[in-house]
C-alpha cells in the first residue's frame, strides 16, 4: 500500500486471530494505525480514493472475523491517545480518546478518586467500542455518565453529540459501522479511593466467578430479551456445553461461546446459529447477536 501522506503504521495481510479476543479469523488486507486525527483523515481520503472498503476496529473483543479474511482495511485508533481530567465542584470531567482501553480508563479514574464507571470494570475493549454498543454490566451502562462524544461520521466530518442527542438504548447507540468515536467526555464524581477500589474488586471477583475467563471468547454472544438475560433461554433449551468443532457453549455461563483451542470462525458461527435455532424451537424466543460477525454471508 502506498503511504500517500500517511504517517502511521500500515500492516498487510494480518491474521485476525491475533487481534480478536476469540482468537479466530483469517487475514485482513490492511491494518492501519493512524498517529493522530490529521493522519486519520489522510488514511480515509486515500482509502476512499482507491475504493478500498474499511471498518474501525477497537480491541477486537466483540468481533468474529470469518476464516477467509477480509479484502479491506481495518483502522485502529488505539495509538491516538489522549486523557485528561478537569476538576469540578464535586468531581471532574474526564476527556478521553475513543481508542483508550476502557479498563485502563476506569483504573486511572479510580486512582484520581473519581467514580461513575466502576461497575463496568474489566469489560474488555476500548472506550469507543464500549460506546458503540453501549456496553453495560451490574445495572450500569457506559453512556450513563457521558456528557459528549466526538464522532467521525461516514462523510469524514467530526460531529459532537451530547448524551441526550445520541439516543442510546440497550446495547445500542447511534454510531454506525463506518463511524468512529474519536473522543468522549464523562462527568465523574469524587469518592473515597478505597471505596472505589472495593467496588472494583467486587466487580472483578463476580466476573471471575461467573465468566469463563480462562478461555478465549468474545464476551456475551446474545442480547437479553425483554429484560431477561439470554443465558436463561440457552439453559432452558439444554444447550449448555454444546460443542461444534473447537467452539463450545460455556458450562460456566451459557451466553459465552469459548474457543477450546482449535476453534475456527466457522465453528463459532455454526454454534451461534445452532443455539438460536435450539432456543427458538424450545422456548419460542428469537435471540439476537450482541457480537459482530464480519465477512460472513447471510
Amino acid at each position: 500500500m502506498e503511504r500517500k501522506g500517511i504517517r502511521g503504521t500500515i500492516l498487510e495481510n494480518v491474521p485476525m486471530k491475533r487481534y480478536t479476543s476469540m482468537r479466530v479469523g483469517g487475514p485482513v488486507k490492511y491494518l492501519i494505525y493512524p498517529l493522530d486525527e490529521g493522519d486519520l483523515r489522510n488514511v480515509l481520503k486515500y482509502l476512499t480514493r482507491k475504493n478500498i472498503p474499511y471498518r474501525f476496529l477497537g480491541n477486537g473483543t466483540n468481533v468474529i472475523v470469518n476464516d477467509i479474511g477480509l479484502n479491506e482495511a481495518l483502522i485502529r485508533i488505539t495509538r491516538m491517545k489522549r486523557k485528561g481530567y478537569t476538576k469540578t465542584g464535586n468531581g471532574a470531567i474526564a476527556d478521553v480518546s475513543g481508542g483508550i482501553s476502557l479498563k485502563q480508563f476506569i483504573k486511572d479514574s479510580a486512582r484520581h478518586g473519581l467514580s461513575g464507571l466502576e461497575n463496568l470494570y474489566w469489560i474488555p475493549g476500548t472506550v469507543g467500542g464500549a460506546l458503540k454498543m453501549n456496553a453495560g454490566s451490574f445495572g450500569a451502562s457506559v453512556s450513563d455518565p457521558l456528557l459528549t462524544m466526538r464522532v467521525l461520521n461516514a462523510q469524514g466530518e467530526i460531529v459532537t453529540m451530547t448524551r441526550q442527542e445520541a439516543s442510546f438504548g440497550y446495547r445500542a447507540s447511534p454510531i454506525r459501522p463506518k463511524e468512529c468515536v474519536l473522543s468522549a467526555r464523562f462527568s465523574l464524581k469524587g469518592r473515597d479511593k478505597k471505596e472505589i477500589a472495593k467496588d472494583m474488586e467486587h466487580v472483578y471477583n463476580e466476573r471471575k466467578k461467573r465468566h469463563p475467563m480462562e478461555f478465549p471468547s468474545a464476551g456475551s454472544v446474545f442480547k437479553g430479551v425483554k429484560g431477561e438475560p439470554a443465558w436463561k433461554f440457552i439453559e432452558k433449551a439444554g444447550l449448555k456445553g454444546l460443542k461444534i468443532g473447537g467452539a463450545c457453549v460455556s458450562e460456566k455461563h451459557a451466553n459465552f461461546i469459548v474457543n477450546l483451542g482449535s476453534a475456527t470462525a466457522n465453528d463459532v458461527r455454526a454454534l451461534i446459529n445452532t443455539v438460536k435455532k435450539g432456543v427458538f424451537e424450545k422456548t419460542g424466543v428469537s435471540l439476537e447477536e450482541e457480537v459482530e460477525l464480519w465477512g460472513f454471508n447471510g
